[in-house]
């Protein structure tokens, strides 16, 4: 008898290192939860890359800034794969990709600790 482990509200089950297949970031430019990413207008053609249906819709997604969390909640994937896609599509230079600072100067922190004094 044909057991089924899964029922129709599951969806289709692909793991995630078969949409990355088995990739990994390429590193260049660092690609955390809150990097901004951003379609380039108009899109280059064609692509030097096999667009997946996953890389479609994150240039689709990405018309305005949308954050990496965010894409991986929309896609549905984990960070980690949407990470993958992304680098991908920087590297082809079909997105461009703004990172948060990561340094913060004794002024930012200075002017946060006199506004939160004033409150």
């Amino acid at each position: 008898m044909d057991e089924a482990w899964y029922d129709d509200e599951a969806g289709p089950i692909v793991r995630p290192y078969t949409i990355t297949r088995g990739r990994t970031p390429t590193g260049r430019t660092r690609l955390d939860t809150a990097s901004q990413v951003l379609t380039v207008e108009p899109r280059p053609e064609p692509l030097r890359l096999e667009l997946t249906p996953e890389h479609g819709w994150i240039l689709d997604a990405c018309t305005r800034p949308v954050s990496l969390a965010e894409l991986a909640v929309l896609l549905g994937q984990p960070v980690g794969v949407v990470r993958v896609l992304c680098s991908d599509l920087l590297d082809h230079g079909a997105v461009f990709v703004r990172s948060p600072r990561t340094e913060v100067s004794r002024e930012i922190l200075e002017q946060v600790y006199r506004g939160l004094s004033r409150l």
